[in-house]
């Protein structure tokens, strides 16, 4: 017999850290490959991106921005920039919006977000930085692409808004189910689930502890950021089968606020 229920404890902080390293391809190297941004309403604030022509000969390179959102696997859809709920695209400026570099040449472009009075919300976009060489003959009027240019290499830098005075950091962990396969090993699964205003840093763990003679196992941390209103599923693996007898298994969210944690816990028998 299985039972479900609800825990929550205070342990110590763990920070979970947002940094992406830089991006690079064959022709382009782009620097950082992410902003954050915490302006608060009414502010403007500017970052600045650097963009290196690492092809052999100059290249043109155009700036577009574009909405996008994560699924519950991780895999990312992209949209037309200003047509989603969480867009700030329709906030960003990029100054120059066309460079043309040299050889490895370098550039410094600005990002600037202006933030209206009235939104404190977490929101995001995406700047794409893409390599262009001019149209000609009947693919010059295409109209989905810019100024006439066709792009060759495109590299993704994702941008965050959120601002400082906003802390309504909120998430929750929901429905431990257990299966077991062939050879005695189970699987247990759960749902991160984002139910604030800010970006998570999520920790989630998994606890089996022998409530007969009191051994407890702690897995590795699976660790990753959540968006708001975004969840994302969660899941482990026992490398071994259990020996007989009556456990308690747990999964613990750390998302790394106020020393909290959220949690879900069921009781098994292996006979």
């Amino acid at each position: 017999m299985k039972t479900t229920t609800t825990l929550k404890t205070i342990l110590a902080l763990l920070i979970l850290s947002m940094a992406i390293p830089n991006v690079n391809s064959q022709e382009l190297e782009v620097s950082p490959g992410t902003l954050m941004f915490k302006t608060n309403p009414g502010s403007s604030q500017t970052q600045q991106i650097y963009v290196r022509n690492k092809a052999k000969t100059e290249q043109s390179f155009i700036f577009n921005l574009a909405d996008w959102l994560a699924d519950e696997k991780g895999d990312v859809s992209y949209f037309k920039p200003g047509t989603t709920g969480r867009s700030c695209a329709d906030w960003i400026t990029v100054s120059p919006s066309l460079v043309t570099l040299q050889p490895n040449e370098s550039v410094r472009v600005n990002v600037t977000m202006l933030v209206p009075n009235d939104n404190p919300s977490t929101k995001w976009a995406v700047l794409f930085v893409e390599s262009a060489v001019e149209k000609t003959g009947a693919k010059a009027i295409d109209k989905d692409v810019q100024m006439g240019l066709q792009v060759a290499v495109r590299i993704a830098v994702p941008i965050y808004q959120s601002p400082a005075s906003n802390t309504l950091f909120k998430g929750t962990i929901d429905g431990l189910t257990e299966t077991l396969d062939s050879i005695g090993n189970r699987t247990y699964k759960s749902q991160v689930i984002n139910l604030g205003d800010k970006i998570l840093n999520c920790k989630v763990y998994f606890t089996i502890s022998n409530l007969e003679t009191a051994e407890e196992f702690t897995s590795s941390p699976n660790e990753f950021s959540l968006l708001p209103e975004s969840s994302k599923y969660v899941e482990f693996t026992t490398e071994k089968p259990l020996t007989k007898g009556r456990y308690s298994v747990a999964a613990i969210l750390d998302y790394g606020y106020n020393d909290e944690l959220e949690g879900i816990q069921m009781e098994i028998e292996v006979k």
